[in-house]
């Protein structure tokens, strides 16, 4: 029951303080946004496309006397889930740079 009470009397003050907020002349709304154009230069770079090295990784591992089939295997089976992940993620990110642009520029 206390609880109760102290919420009821907390969430009043809490209500209090922001419609006297909005009444404010210090609180104003944001009349500015940033331009997508400043958003995208402080984003990071998007690397190079990884395949041709995966495959040059490949080829020095096959070409490796000292290296079993069986781990070639393995290795090979890692390398080409790195490269599907890879280019899910790219097109993960152009998608969603997309979807950034038309919710920006509003086209």
């Amino acid at each position: 029951m206390l609880f109760k009470i102290f919420f009821k009397d907390a969430y009043k003050w809490y209500e209090a303080k922001t419609l006297q907020a909005y009444g404010s002349e210090d609180v104003k709304p944001r009349t500015k946004r940033k331009k997508f154009s400043t958003l995208k230069k402080k984003a990071p770079k998007v690397p190079d496309i990884t395949c041709p090295q995966i495959d040059y990784v490949l080829d020095q591992l096959s070409s490796d006397p000292n290296i079993k089939s069986k781990q070639f295997t393995k290795i090979k089976k890692k390398m080409e889930q790195l490269r599907t992940k890879n280019e899910l993620l790219r097109e993960s990110g152009i998608y969603w740079y997309e979807i950034a642009k038309g919710v920006f520029t509003g086209k």
